[in-house]
């Protein structure tokens, strides 16, 4: 099935980003200079909150 789209979040200058997960891998994606790895996690609540920390600074 692949990762899927799941949100949107805000980075400190407020450009906001895409989020995407895979359940089955638990890889995130930020629809950053493409879509960049960000790490895994185990909820897509978790994955919101992985990618708002990976961008706060973007």
């Amino acid at each position: 099935m692949g990762a899927q789209v799941i949100g949107r979040v805000k980075s400190g200058s407020g450009k906001s980003y895409e989020v995407k997960w895979d359940p089955a891998s638990r890889d995130v994606y930020v629809s950053w200079a493409g879509w960049t790895d960000c790490g895994q996690a185990g909820s897509a609540g978790d994955a919101m909150r992985r990618a708002e920390a990976f961008v706060y600074n973007k």
